[in-house]
């Protein structure tokens, strides 16, 4: 078990939320400054949105302990196995209920508690390729400063065999991408929006996370070592991305913004989400983030991330509290 206490400053959380293109942390006046997080910095007691604590916590290590392709080497298993990436996992809000008198939530200028544990370690082999790889899993709970349990965040992380640097990998090919009247037709009935991330986003996201992950900003490393085509969009952008999506419209779908009559009372969160990541995302190529239109009446949603060739990038289902019971 591993312990740390860290204070939740605005200024962090104005940074990340400016780096995702998004001026309001809330789109709700009472939770949030009239002002743009542009003019200034969120004010106390705002309320951190969904997943968007992972701009704090961030790992702490000198540079000589971080691996050969930038990765810290926290809860690394033993060599070769120091290949290391975020493949999926599950994120609670077990305070959140908007049904209940008092929601726990992480704020901004509170001192929350982070909790690790590491739960399992299993050997898998890839069936296709007969690859050896490690699936650790991670637990960490965040605590307000009341002591409450606020977020529950559960990590699946894969680490693979050590890649050798003076041995280039085979570049992987771009497919042919989906005709407009396909992607069109991609989209009806969905909810989405659409992205295509940039070099200066992805420093910004990585910077902000502490990330050294080569693969996210060095385009010869995620090229010429690793076998990408481009460098790689974060999993937790398009996991943040995705909650995104669902919390937006699920406001307007319940009528919670401004101007509504919940505005000074509600800010809403799922119950949960459960996602995994299936194949990545590059950076310059337009994706997609979406889900059914009737996802926001249901007590889950499936959310996806497609990019424009048709590949599903990354799977979620968000656990709605208002219909969990």
């Amino acid at each position: 078990m591993f312990v740390r206490r860290q204070l939740l400053d605005a200024n962090q959380i104005r940074l990340f939320s400016l780096t995702l293109n998004r001026p309001h942390l809330w789109p709700t006046s009472s939770v949030s400054s009239s002002k743009t997080l542009e003019e200034a910095e969120p004010v106390q007691g705002t309320p951190i949105p969904p997943a968007y604590h992972l701009c704090y916590f961030t790992p702490a290590q000198l540079p000589g302990i971080l691996g050969l392709d930038g990765t810290d080497a926290s809860f690394n298993p033993d060599a070769p196995f120091t290949r290391r990436m975020w493949a999926g996992g599950s994120c609670h809000w077990p305070g959140a209920d908007p049904n209940s008198i008092h929601q726990a939530l992480l704020v901004v200028g509170d001192t929350v508690t982070e909790v690790t544990r590491v739960l399992s370690c299993e050997p898998k082999v890839i069936g296709k390729t007969g690859e050896s790889m490690l699936v650790v899993g991670v637990e960490k709970e965040f605590r307000n400063g009341k002591d409450e349990l606020c977020v529950l965040d559960r990590r699946n992380w894969v680490f693979r065999v050590a890649l050798d640097p003076s041995k280039p990998a085979p570049l992987v090919p771009k497919p042919k991408e989906l005709s407009q009247a396909e992607l069109d037709e991609s989209v009806k009935g969905k909810l989405w929006r659409e992205y295509s991330r940039d070099e200066a986003t992805l420093f910004r996201f990585s910077a902000l996370t502490f990330n050294a992950h080569r693969i996210h900003y060095d385009k010869p490393w995620a090229t010429e070592v690793e076998g990408h085509r481009n460098v790689v969009v974060h999993g937790p952008m398009n996991l943040i991305a995705m909650l995104d999506l669902w919390r937006d419209e699920a406001s307007v779908f319940r009528g919670i913004g401004e101007g509504s009559a919940q505005d000074d009372a509600v800010v809403y969160y799922p119950q949960m989400i459960e996602y995994r990541a299936t194949s990545p995302v590059y950076g310059r190529e337009p994706y997609r983030v979406m889900m059914n239109k009737e996802a926001v009446d249901k007590k889950e949603a499936e959310t996806r991330v497609v990019s424009n060739d048709g590949t599903v990038c990354m799977k979620g289902t968000v656990t709605d509290w208002s219909l969990s019971k």
